[in-house]
């Protein structure tokens, strides 16, 4: 069972076999991986909008230097405006790379997983949202984590729910910390921690269930964290939310070091 701050316990999620044919749970993960990728799109889109102008207004330059009077392009100029566009085209790969490992249809085979290249990789696609909302994603990650093994596309489905959960929490000019640590032996905890108006008990008791949402009607569908259970679970792990009412949400994923594949694939 999930657990919760206060002592308290979440209801089981059913024993569903995930290996056996029971297209429950994976449904589930599906929506909520898609209404997230839904929500995120507009915001990478824009990411990857101001690299691309970049790179057609120095080419655009180039090409007229090339047209021009003298025919040629200054060496200093050339050179700078080739090492420019490396770079932004670098960051558009990169971009493009960590939105391949979210938005393709995860592998249920478990394998080699590093959990700090993947909250890199998590955060990268919500800064831009992050410095919409004047909402700053800030990094803590213990280079002491071990890859572990585990589902990447689903482990990353979690952390980046997660984070957006802590931008939805939060107010503008707050701070959403993604944290890593080893938590305890054979531990990873994936932690998220957000500066909104925290979880009451009552709301805390709820927060795993299937389409609970405080979110207004049209912006969440209450998928997400639910989500975020069944993948913790799926990994023999856990997830929990410890801080009320008051005082911000601060949501700890943990897995397994060696996170034994619970029944996928």
């Amino acid at each position: 069972m999930a657990a919760v701050g206060g002592g308290a316990r979440l209801p089981a999620v059913p024993d569903w076999p995930w290996s056996q044919g029971d297209e429950g749970p994976a449904r589930l993960l599906e929506a909520a991986r898609l209404a997230t990728l839904g929500r995120l799109v507009p915001a990478v889109a824009h990411q990857l909008a101001t690299p691309l102008a970049s790179i057609a207004l120095r080419a655009e330059s180039l090409e007229g230097d090339l047209h021009g009077p003298g025919g040629a392009v200054p060496g200093d100029k050339l050179e700078r405006y080739l090492r420019a566009i490396s770079a932004e085209t670098l960051r558009c790969k990169e971009l493009l790379a960590n939105l391949r490992v979210f938005a393709r249809a995860p592998d249920p085979a478990f394998g080699k997983v590093d959990v700090n290249a993947l909250c890199r990789g998590a955060a990268a696609l919500v800064l831009h949202e992050g410095m919409r909302r004047q909402i700053e994603v800030q990094l803590d990650l213990d280079e002491a984590v071990p890859v572990i093994r585990g589902c990447e596309g689903r482990l990353g489905q979690a952390v980046l729910s997660l984070l957006v959960n802590g931008l939805d929490a939060s107010p503008a000019k707050g701070r959403v910390v993604l944290e890593t640590r080893v938590d305890r032996p054979g531990e990873v905890a994936v932690t998220v921690i957000d500066e909104g108006p925290g979880v009451s008990d009552d709301v805390r008791l709820r927060l795993f269930e299937t389409v609970f949402s405080t979110q207004p009607p049209g912006r969440g569908l209450g998928l997400g964290l639910v989500a975020c259970r069944l993948i913790a679970e799926q990994h023999k792990g856990s997830i929990e939310c410890t801080t009320g009412h008051g005082r911000g949400g601060r949501f700890v994923f943990r897995i397994p070091s060696g996170s034994g594949q619970g029944g996928a694939g």
